[in-house]
């Protein structure tokens, strides 16, 4: 990943209020110094080309047939991803449909077909293990998961014993660690970033 690409999307993140810096509970009652939702980019066409561009960069690198992805905010990033690389696409229901199939994948998975699973930011790794579950379920086989963003609050974890690697394009501490050394963020932000992330057991000093 290139320091260019890292520095454009932090700061874009950062003025477009993409990324907020403060006192924020996470859907699963954690508390966070920070708060980030990626739902927002599309609405900006050229960061969201850039991000499409730097995740097709690092899905060429790895071995996969279709291209799937979670509920919800992942099903923007996973069919954008799938029309720049021009690939299959399939996507997982948060729920199953109450009529008709009552299929909770949409799309067409020919049995044994490599399936890589886009994210939007990765944090307890949850979401994404249940679309892992559902995939494979319907003969999809899944060894990978891309993301955008890696909050690094156990997702590779979770992942890992499925058998599963996480890969994200960039994590919260390198988007901290690059808006500090632009001035753009304190001491005490960095500080707080990652003592959240040595709360879950991977500190990364420096």
């Amino acid at each position: 990943m290139s320091t260019d690409f890292l520095l454009e999307f932090s700061s874009f993140l950062l003025k477009s209020n993409a990324l907020k810096f403060g006192a924020f509970t996470l859907s699963s009652g954690k508390p966070s110094p920070y708060y980030i939702d990626l739902r927002m980019l599309p609405s900006f066409p050229q960061h969201f080309r850039l991000v499409a561009g730097q995740m097709s960069k690092v899905a060429k690198q790895m071995n996969f047939d279709i291209l799937g992805s979670v509920p919800t905010s992942g099903l923007i990033f996973g069919s954008a991803l799938a029309y720049e690389m021009s690939r299959p696409f399939v996507y997982v229901r948060k729920e199953s449909k109450d009529y008709g199939t009552g299929k909770l994948v949409e799309g067409h998975i020919p049995s044994g077909s490599r399936v890589l699973i886009v994210d939007d930011v990765a944090t307890t790794g949850l979401s994404v293990s249940k679309a892992v579950e559902a995939i494979r379920a319907n003969g999809g086989v899944v060894d990978d998961v891309l993301a955008v963003v890696s909050r690094r609050e156990g997702a590779e974890e979770l992942l890992k014993k499925m058998g599963v690697n996480l890969t994200a394009v960039t994590t919260i501490q390198d988007i901290t660690k690059t808006l500090h050394q632009s001035g753009l963020v304190d001491d005490n932000t960095l500080d707080a970033v990652l003592k959240q992330v040595a709360g879950s057991g991977e500190y990364e000093a420096g």
